[in-house]
């Protein structure tokens, strides 16, 4: 039974090896013994988690996350997928525990971490910091000034766009860009590009003559007629460009 659950350590945080043809009801026993031993050398620390030997379910993995929490002072703030090669992620703080998002020291780089169709950030993105994706993105904070995210789809900002927003980048113009408030440098969608309506050169961001936009309501660029709108994201919008 001591090879059916292992424990390493790498600079980006704990490997776990499973053993495969163990049923995984059998392992669960196992690794809150091994964490309940190792609980005093691994100390009190945010690590990522690198799971080996088997396939694992989302629930499986959360199951595995709270045994980990819950025998050892240890607190787990990512998976690391090692397909992607790049253990690096532990420092997005993206956290697949319970389906909830902690704050670690984030550095924006490419990323695989993904939930479907999109990919998550948590975190301001302040000037010269870069987060690119093949996915659409979903940002929970505020791009600052210099700040640019980049996507093959749509970019959904939970916060302030005052930075730079590339949406449908290999040329889709039905990529659409949101924010809680968008007041961008810079926009581009597919083969349209904007500045601020405040810049001094270039072609503007437009909005529609019904735009109701406020400080409590979201916005949305989209490419109409060749050129970038902005108007409200509400009802009206989803149905208009959704058909929903």
């Amino acid at each position: 039974m001591e090879a059916n659950v292992t424990i390493k350590g790498t600079k980006s945080g704990i490997i776990l090896v499973l053993d495969p043809s163990v049923p995984f009801t059998d392992l669960r026993q196992k690794i809150a013994e091994k964490f309940t031993q190792a609980s005093s050398f691994l100390g009190k620390h945010d690590m990522g988690l690198i799971l080996r030997g088997r396939f694992l379910s989302d629930n499986e993995i959360d199951e595995i996350v709270g045994i980990i929490e819950d025998n050892s002072d240890l607190h787990i703030i990512c998976i690391i997928d090692e397909q992607s090669e790049k253990e690096e992620l532990i420092r997005l703080g993206v956290l697949r525990h319970n389906g909830e998002l902690q704050d670690v020291q984030k550095t924006p780089l490419e990323s695989d971490i993904s939930d479907g169709d999109a990919v998550i950030y948590k975190g301001n993105l302040r000037s010269g910091q870069d987060f690119k994706s093949d996915k659409s993105i979903i940002v929970l904070g505020d791009v600052k000034p210099g700040g640019n995210v980049v996507s093959k789809g749509s970019i959904f900002i939970l916060g302030e766009l005052r930075g730079n927003a590339f949406a449908g980048c290999e040329g889709d113009n039905d990529s659409v860009i949101m924010a809680l408030k968008l007041a961008p440098i810079q926009v581009r969608i597919g083969d349209a590009i904007a500045i601020s309506p405040d810049a001094e050169k270039g072609a503007r961001i437009k909005s529609r003559k019904k735009f109701l936009g406020n400080d409590k309501m979201a916005e949305v660029a989209y490419i109409e007629n060749g050129h970038i709108v902005k108007t409200s994201y509400d009802a009206s919008f989803l149905r208009r460009f959704y058909s929903i």
